[in-house]
């Protein structure tokens, strides 16, 4: 009885330790992932921060300029009214950058669950299933890897998984009163910012606007990842596998932070390739093109 006792937790240590490693070797690969999409983006911070500096110089010695006591001073234009050039940004939540109002029940049910069941998300979960039919588990049965029966079965993981991530993030966020919503940072220092969007994976605010773990980020990640144990074939059901998803959900939370906080050189580089909206459905029935 005890010998059995013995192996019976030695095979729980390993697969405990394959659990481990598997994570490691995924947050390995991601950070390598998300330094060669920071590059860019780094520079197009660099790039705006001089082009405030240039700017700034200018209108400063615009200022110093002398002016001629004898002329009239010209009639000030009106200023024109400012339009909103943000440009449609896929896979962020709608009505990112509005200012910050007090979230409601419904407002939430809008900021989570529209966009994972909008038909936004029928294209989007439709490209997702694409890439992961292209380079499938090779551990996969033949009616997950080849067919159009393997692409449905995809598409239908692909689609719970966002749907339970969203609702999973949608309930943790009603019950404990949290406000899912990103804030920008204050910095202009590349660094900081890129620490800033990272932290808010973990910590969020309240609907009171105090500091609070981030329990809905987590509950969702969870959600998403254990939900293909009650469907996916055999040795993909269970939880080492499941914790991989949780990891990769939570890592897709941290990568939409990092996009929602450089959000402007990325609309300037959609400007500059002369991309300013993509082209993507509404993400609700209402025509909301956000």
């Amino acid at each position: 009885m005890a010998q059995a006792a013995v192996s019976l937790t030695k095979f729980y240590w390993s697969r405990s330790c394959n659990a481990v490693f598997m994570l490691l070797l995924f947050l390995q690969k991601a950070f390598a992932f998300g330094v060669m999409l920071l590059i860019p983006l780094s520079v197009l911070a660099a790039g705006s921060a001089l082009q405030a500096q240039a700017q700034t110089a200018s209108a400063s010695a615009s200022s110093s300029a002398p002016v001629d006591p004898d002329l009239p001073d010209a009639p000030s234009p009106l200023p024109a009214p400012q339009k909103n050039s943000q440009p449609n940004i896929p896979f962020l939540p709608p009505q990112f950058s509005l200012p910050l109002q007090p979230m409601d029940l419904g407002s939430k049910f809008k900021y989570f669950v529209e966009p994972a069941f909008g038909p936004r998300s029928f294209v989007t979960n439709a490209f997702g299933a694409g890439i992961r039919m292209a380079n499938p588990p090779s551990q996969y049965p033949h009616e997950w890897r080849a067919g159009g029966e393997a692409f449905g079965r995809l598409y239908g993981d692909s689609f719970a998984r966002t749907g339970a991530e969203s609702l999973g993030r949608f309930s943790a966020s009603a019950l404990l009163h949290e406000d899912p919503r990103y804030r920008r940072s204050e910095s202009t220092f590349f660094p900081s910012r890129l620490g800033h969007a990272l932290a808010f994976t973990f910590i969020d605010r309240t609907d009171s606007g105090h500091t609070t773990v981030a329990i809905s980020n987590f509950t969702g990640a969870a959600a998403g990842g254990f939900i293909g144990n009650a469907y996916l074939p055999s040795g993909f059901d269970n939880l080492t596998h499941a914790g991989q998803r949780s990891a990769i959900a939570f890592g897709g939370i941290a990568a939409q932070n990092v996009m929602q906080e450089f959000s402007p050189e990325l609309g300037q580089f959609l400007k500059k390739i002369h991309l300013p909206h993509i082209p993507l459905p509404p993400v609700w029935w209402t025509g909301n093109n956000q």
